[in-house]
């Protein structure tokens, strides 16, 4: 059999599996960017300022689930930015809530404001999401606490924005919870193998390469290339 049409017959079947796969693992559905993107989805912050995790609600407009995936960034011209640190699958015309950790602690929660899907956090900011457990406010918090040394780079004015709301909200003072910045960085320090010089270093956001975008000019190129089409 001529080797050429064996190349091509290889890379059909593996294209053909790769997309298997991706729609076998969205359930069918659609991420959150691409619901955003074709105006199927509102995204909106529900809880106040101070609060640990806080409450986004999520309403799938579409005809197809909506997948919402953790670690997903939201954005907000008004509200803070926050991480999605839950998983969910959203049927089509329903709603439902996920639990976020704020990423802007110098900007205070607006509750009603609407958010915006706007990437993916870093692999250290989503270990922190995995080993945490929102429905423990000391355990959420520390996590919490983390995330911001991690954004902040270790420098978080708890005289501002939401750690002065989160001062406010569980009635402790401006020093405890400088305290608790303090012990936070450590942690952050100790987990990841950080010097104070090295947290400056890290990021809480996955650069976007387009890798499928990519890869489908690439193999665009290897059929103009190899077939002469």
């Amino acid at each position: 059999m001529n080797l050429r049409l064996v190349s091509l017959i290889m890379v059909v079947v593996v294209f053909a599996v790769g997309c298997g796969v991706m729609s076998f693992l969205s359930g069918g559905g659609i991420t959150l960017e691409q619901a955003y993107d074709s105006k199927q989805v509102e995204i909106t912050q529900k809880t106040i300022a101070g609060t640990i995790p806080h409450n986004v609600t999520i309403t799938n407009n579409g005809s197809k689930p909506l997948m919402v995936d953790k670690g997903t960034i939201l954005k907000s011209k008004e509200s803070q930015d926050l991480v999605i640190i839950n998983d969910k699958k959203i049927s089509p015309n329903n709603n439902d809530t996920v639990q976020a950790y704020c990423i802007e602690p110098d900007q205070k929660a607006v509750t009603g404001d609407t958010l915006i899907p706007s990437g993916t956090a870093s692999s250290q900011v989503k270990q922190i999401i995995d080993s945490s457990n929102p429905s423990d406010l000391q355990n959420a918090t520390q996590s919490q606490l983390q995330i911001w040394i991690i954004v902040s780079k270790g420098n978080v004015d708890v005289y501002s924005g939401e750690a002065m709301a989160v001062v406010q909200n569980q009635k402790i003072k401006y020093y405890q919870l400088q305290e608790k910045l303090d012990t936070a960085k450590k942690n952050v320090m100790s987990r990841f193998n950080l010097s104070s010089e090295g947290i400056q270093n890290i990021s809480f956001t996955v650069e976007s390469s387009n890798s499928a975008i990519t890869w489908i000019s690439d193999l665009r190129q290897w059929f103009k290339n190899n077939l002469g089409i």
